[in-house]
C-alpha cells in the first residue's frame, strides 16, 4: 500500500523542501497532503481518523465490488455499521401495514462481511417480542467494552403509545415516553462446539441463543441516554427509569462454575444494629432532625474506596492536582455538606410531595428490610433453562422490579428455574439491583444537608450519570431537585417557602448496594426560570462536570454504538466504517 506520487507532492509545488514553518517550497500547508501511511500512523495515535480519509482513496486500495445487494435496500434494510469484532454488518426493517391503529414490527439482522463477496445473512431476530410499537422509534443497538457475545437495542419515541391514541381524540400526553430494550444473543464464533455441530437431541447453545425483552416509560424530564456510561461494565446495562436507578446483569453461566457467582450486589452489608433510644438534645446542639451534625462509625474499607474513587474524579474535574485541594472534603465532617454513607433508617422516610407530571410511586414497604438489606435498594436473581414444554409461572410482579421476557431465537420463552432448584450445564442469570431515588433524596437531605431544616419538600428531580467505574462497581450519578424550602433565617423579610434548584452528588456500589452522599449543594432561587430552562442548565453543568474530569478510554475498552438517527433527519449513511481495521463500505 505504498503512497502515490501525488500524495508524496505538496499542492501545486514544483518538490522544493520544506521548511520550518511546514510550507512546501512552491506550496502553502493549505494545499500540502499527508500521504496514507501516515494518516493511518496519525488514526492509531489519536484514535480516529479523518472522516475524509476513506473518500479519495486511490483505486488500487478500493475493492470496486457491490458488496450489498440493491435487493436488501429495496425491501426497506437500514444498514447501521459494523460489529465490534468486525465480522459483521448489521441492519433493520420496521413493517407496518398502511392502517392507523397498526403498529411496527422491528428485526434485527447480521450479515457476514467479506471484502471480496457480498454480505450474507447469518441471523435475523425479532425485537421487542410481542410489544405493540405505534410510531417509528428511534434505535441505537451498542456492544459492551468487551463483552462480544451479545448486543443491546434501545428503542424509544418521543410520545407513549397512551399518548398517541390520547392524541388521537384531542387530548394531551406528553409527559411520558416509552422505551424498549432487546438483549440478543451475538451468532456464534466459529470455535463454538454446541453451536458449529449439535448432536442429535443433544442440548441447544444457551450463550449463542437468548433473548431478553422489557419495557418500561419515563417522565418529564425525560432522563439523559448515555450508553458510555450505562454500559460500561461488561454485562451490566443502568436503566434510569425516572423514579430508580436499576442495574440490571445478564450472563450465561455454567452450573458448578466457582467464578460464576453474581454480579451485582454479591457482598452484602452486615446487619445494621439496632439504632440507640433518643435522648434529649444538649445545649447548643440542634434538635432539627436535619440539622447538626451526627457521630458515624468509621468507614468501612469499601466506603474509603469508593470515597477515594470519587474524590479523584471531582479533583480532575475541579483541576485540582492533588487531594488537600478539594474545598468541599472534610475528614473531620466539619463542613456544611459531611460525607459518609447514611444509615439505613428504620422508620419510613419523610413523607413527598409529588410533582403533578409525575405519576405516583407504586406503593412498596418502606419499613426496615428482612435482614440486612437496606430500605433504598431492592436486589432479584433469575435463572432461566433452554427447555421444551410451557413455561412454568412467572414470580409475581413486586412493583419494584422491570418487568422481563426471556425467549429463544425463535420468541419460545425460556423456562424460569425455582430459587432452590439445581440447576442444568447453562443457564441465563438475569439480576436486577434497584436504587429508590425518593428514597436516597430523603435520607441525604435529612442526613447530609446543611439547609435541613429549611426544607419542605421537592417537586421534581433528574438524574444524571456522572461516571462508573467497572473495576470497583461505583456509579457516581448527580441528583438535580426542585424543592420548596423557607428562606434563610437572616434574609429579611416575610419567611414564606420558595422556590429552589440544587443537586446532590452520590456514589452507589454495586456490590453492597449501599451510597456515600459526595456532596450536596447550596440552594439557588427559581426566579422567572421554567422548568425546562432549569433542567437545560443542570445538565449543560454535568456536561462540563464529565468532560473536565474525562479521562480517554483504550482503544479495546470502548462502548461500540449505532443508531438510525440519520433516518430521523431526512438522509442516510454514506459509509459503513470500521476504524479499528481500517475498513469503510461506501453505499
Amino acid at each position: 500500500m505504498a503512497p502515490s506520487a501525488n500524495a508524496e507532492r505538496g499542492g501545486g509545488g514544483g518538490g522544493g523542501k520544506r521548511g520550518p514553518g511546514g510550507a512546501a517550497g512552491g506550496g502553502g500547508a493549505r494545499g500540502r497532503r499527508e500521504h496514507l501511511v501516515r494518516q493511518l500512523q496519525r488514526g492509531r495515535l489519536y484514535g480516529q481518523l479523518s472522516p475524509r480519509l476513506f473518500r479519495k482513496l486511490p483505486p488500487r486500495v478500493c475493492v470496486s465490488q457491490s458488496i450489498v445487494d440493491e435487493e436488501l435496500l429495496r425491501v426497506g434494510h437500514i444498514f447501521l455499521g459494523f460489529s465490534k469484532c468486525g465480522r459483521f454488518v448489521l441492519s433493520y426493517t420496521s413493517n407496518s401495514s398502511d392502517d392507523d391503529l397498526s403498529f411496527y414490527i422491528y428485526h434485527l439482522y447480521w450479515w457476514q462481511f467479506n471484502v471480496h463477496s457480498k454480505l450474507k445473512l447469518v441471523r435475523q431476530v425479532r425485537l421487542f417480542q410481542d410489544e405493540e410499537i405505534y410510531s417509528d422509534l428511534y434505535l441505537t443497538v451498542c456492544e459492551w467494552p468487551s463483552d462480544v457475545a451479545k448486543v443491546i437495542v434501545f428503542g424509544f419515541n418521543t410520545r407513549s403509545a397512551t399518548g398517541l391514541l390520547l392524541n388521537m381524540m384531542m387530548l394531551s400526553d406528553d409527559n411520558h415516553r416509552d422505551i424498549y430494550i432487546s438483549i440478543v444473543a451475538a451468532p456464534a464464533p466459529p470455535h463454538c462446539a454446541l453451536c458449529r455441530a449439535p448432536a442429535p437431541g443433544a442440548r441447544q447453545c444457551l450463550c449463542h441463543g437468548f433473548m431478553l425483552h422489557t419495557k418500561y416509560q419515563v417522565v418529564y424530564p425525560f432522563p439523559t441516554f448515555q450508553p458510555a456510561f450505562q454500559l460500561k461494565r461488561d454485562h451490566v446495562v443502568l436503566l434510569n427509569t425516572s423514579y430508580s436507578l436499576v442495574a440490571c446483569a445478564v450472563a450465561v453461566r455454567a452450573a458448578g462454575d466457582a467464578s460464576s457467582s453474581q454480579i451485582l450486589y454479591g457482598h452484602r452489608s452486615p446487619p445494621v444494629p439496632a439504632p440507640a433510644p433518643p435522648r434529649a438534645p444538649e445545649e447548643g446542639e440542634s434538635g432539627s432532625w436535619g440539622g447538626g451534625h451526627r457521630l458515624r462509625p468509621p468507614p468501612s474499607p469499601a466506603v474509603a474506596k469508593a470515597k477515594e474513587f470519587v474524590a479523584d474524579l471531582f479533583r480532575r474535574a475541579k483541576g485540582t492536582p492533588g487531594p488537600g485541594g478539594d474545598e468541599d472534603e472534610d475528614e473531620d465532617g466539619a463542613s456544611g455538606t459531611p460525607e459518609g454513607p447514611p444509615r439505613p433508617s428504620t422508620t419510613p422516610p419523610p413523607p413527598v410531595l409529588g410533582d403533578a407530571t409525575r405519576t405516583p410511586h407504586p406503593p412498596r414497604a418502606m419499613g426496615p428490610p428482612p435482614g440486612p438489606e437496606p430500605g433504598y435498594i431492592n436486589y432479584t436473581q433469575l435463572r432461566y433453562v433452554l427447555e421444551p414444554g410451557p413455561a412454568e409461572e412467572e414470580p409475581e410482579d413486586d412493583k419494584i422490579s422491570l418487568p422481563f421476557l426471556v425467549t429463544d431465537l425463535r420468541g419460545r420463552s425460556l423456562k424460569p428455574l425455582k430459587e432452590r432448584a439445581v440447576a442444568p450445564e447453562q443457564f441465563l442469570a438475569v439480576e436486577q439491583l434497584t436504587l429508590d431515588f425518593e428514597y436516597v433524596i430523603n435520607e441525604v437531605i435529612r442526613h447530609d444537608a446543611a439547609w435541613a431544616r429549611q426544607f419542605c419538600s421537592f417537586s421534581d428531580y433528574d438524574i444524571v450519570i456522572l461516571e462508573v467505574c467497572p473495576e470497583t462497581n461505583q456509579v457516581v450519578i448527580n441528583i438535580g431537585l426542585l424543592l420548596l424550602a423557607f428562606p434563610s433565617p437572616d434574609e429579611e423579610g416575610q419567611l414564606r417557602p420558595k422556590t429552589y434548584h440544587t443537586s446532590l452528588k452520590v456514589a452507589w456500589d454495586l456490590n453492597t448496594g449501599a451510597f456515600v452522599t459526595v456532596g450536596v449543594g447550596d440552594l439557588t432561587e427559581v426566579k422567572g426560570q421554567t422548568s425546562g430552562s432549569v433542567w437545560s442548565g443542570y445538565r449543560k453543568g454535568c456536561v462540563d462536570t464529565v468532560m473536565r474530569s474525562l479521562v480517554p478510554e483504550s482503544s479495546a475498552r470502548y462502548v461500540n454504538r449505532m443508531t438510525n438517527e440519520a433516518l430521523h433527519k431526512g438522509c442516510s449513511l454514506k459509509v459503513l466504517a470500521d476504524n479499528e481495521r481500517y475498513t469503510w463500505i461506501v453505499l
